[in-house]
């Protein structure tokens, strides 16, 4: 069944009752362009509110392996900069960049797993570069994970955003991503 299918099933299983409670009903009363207004107006509802699934050309799916893809194409990405938008990905509501220390653990955990190495002093290391607040090793990632994301779509929907003393993130809704 397609996406379209899906969401069609969708809306004559949940509009207001009257399609399936009432199969004796006339309708020969709506006109096509109402109808077809009606469908367009619950299809921005669902996709807004998440009530539907997104177009699979429009979801972010993470394997259990790390790997990233935005519809059929995997991001690639080093893995530090992997690292780190796995954790934004984890923290819709964001990261003010002068806190990003207070996840170390986490950004650690990740970066363990798509690390090239297993040797935990060069992890600790590599860590360390990216948190420090002298160095510009988190902005360079920052930077790397938003040219990944623009060679995969056009619209700069998926970029890091935030301003300077507020939270940098990843907004747009969850609903899109997939953690397998």
């Amino acid at each position: 069944m397609t996406y379209y299918s899906q969401l069609l099933l969708y809306y004559f299983l949940h509009s207001a009752g009257t399609i399936l409670e009432e199969p004796e009903q006339e309708y020969s009363g709506l006109s096509e362009e109402t109808e077809a207004t009606e469908l367009s107006g619950f299809v921005k509802e669902a996709s807004a509110g998440g009530l539907v699934p997104p177009p699979p050309h429009e979801v972010i799916r993470i394997t259990r392996g790390y790997r990233i893809y935005y519809g059929g194409n995997e991001l690639k990405l080093r893995p530090m900069s992997k690292a780190v938008m796995l954790l934004f990905l984890r923290h819709p509501e964001g990261i003010a960049l002068k806190d990003i220390g207070d996840h170390r653990e986490e950004l650690t955990r990740l970066y363990s797993g798509v690390a090239r190495t297993d040797n935990p002093v060069r992890i600790a290391k590599s860590i360390g570069r990216v948190l420090d607040i002298f160095s510009n090793e988190l902005n360079v990632n920052l930077s790397r994970v938003n040219a990944a994301l623009s060679a995969l779509e056009n619209e700069g929907r998926y970029h890091m955003k935030g301003r300077a003393g507020e939270p940098m993130a990843l907004k747009f809704s969850r609903v899109i991503v997939i953690w397998e």
